[in-house]
């Protein structure tokens, strides 16, 4: 039975529509700085603010970096006491700049833009600043349980399974960062490696190994020395929590007493390593454990666990 002229024509300007629509898509894919990075397998940076709904105050800066061989997102939070000109910290340039302006978004950007010429002063390589700025909107984090980082790059991922998210970057025009969101799809879990941006004196290392397209293997022969450090009022918990360790290869040095009270265990990567922190958070056999990048030479561990309440033994 043939079709009525009508029907048969709106069937034909649908599918022109979407051959359209698929040439456009490949069109700007060809053309998208982020496209290149991927084609090219090298680190693609981007910045990252992250607000909190309904609360006025300075969003979280957050500076990313996408490594497509590695297929690991690397998330680093600039604290807001950095100093990115002179003596002007992250929040006082926020501040500054919204006074000038009025306008959250367009004071955002202006931190940003300090912060990326700061990254570009400290970092030992060229930096190709063409990355893409995100927003992300996020409920605030109890500090004694989450690195921001962590929850910002978890929700950094899922959003690229979100239909609502996906339709309002496409409509937006920001095609590189539509690309990246379903990028990052694809990243598994444990490529997520949430950090915070050091001192100075430590910050060149750092970013020469976040933006190294292929990292150097580590010698596995050399067992990662750990300090395990109890946040709870449980007895005895970091004793048991060594003796796990232990017995998974990992080097107890020292026992202690956290800063602060936990309620999630968290596993602080003290050298620049990550994936030392990450095996040893393995280890835990503690599975609500995150683990982070905070660098500290002068604990002379390459890792710190702070005992939280939802780890047991």
């Amino acid at each position: 039975m043939e079709l009525p002229r009508a029907a048969l024509n709106i069937q034909r300007v649908l599918a022109l529509a979407m051959l359209s629509l698929v040439v456009a898509v490949a069109v700007a894919e060809r053309r998208s700085p982020f496209s290149r990075h991927v084609r090219d397998l090298k680190p693609w940076p981007f910045w990252l603010s992250v607000r909190e709904p309904g609360r006025a105050v300075a969003p979280a800066l957050m500076l990313g970096v996408y490594h497509p061989l590695r297929r690991k997102l690397i998330l680093i939070r600039v604290p807001e006491t950095a100093k990115l000109q002179g003596k002007v910290t992250a929040s006082r340039a926020y501040v500054d700049a919204l006074r000038a302006t009025d306008d959250a978004a367009a004071a955002a950007h202006a931190v940003e833009n300090l912060a990326e010429q700061k990254i570009s002063a400290l970092s030992l390589e060229p930096i190709s600043w063409e990355g893409a700025r995100l927003t992300l909107d996020l409920p605030s984090a109890e500090e004694d349980d989450d690195e921001p980082a962590v929850t910002a790059a978890l929700a950094l991922k899922d959003r690229g399974r979100s239909p609502r998210a996906l339709l309002s970057l496409a409509r937006s025009g920001a095609i590189d960062a539509l690309l990246l969101t379903l990028e990052l799809r694809r990243v598994p879990r444990d490529g997520l490696q949430p950090a915070v941006l050091p001192e100075d004196p430590a910050a060149p290392a750092f970013l020469a190994s976040a933006f190294a397209a292929r990292r150097e293997p580590w010698n596995e022969a050399k067992p990662t020395v750990v300090e395990v450090l109890n946040g709870t009022d449980q007895q005895g918990l970091a004793a048991q929590a060594a003796k796990v360790l232990r017995s998974r290869g990992v080097d107890v040095m020292a026992l202690g007493q956290a800063p602060r009270p936990r309620s999630r265990t968290a596993v602080y990567d003290r050298t620049g390593n990550f994936e030392r922190a990450a095996r040893v958070r393995a280890a835990l056999d503690c599975p609500t454990a995150i683990a982070a990048t905070r660098i500290d030479a002068l604990r002379g561990v390459d890792a710190s666990v702070e005992l939280g309440g939802d780890c047991s033994y």
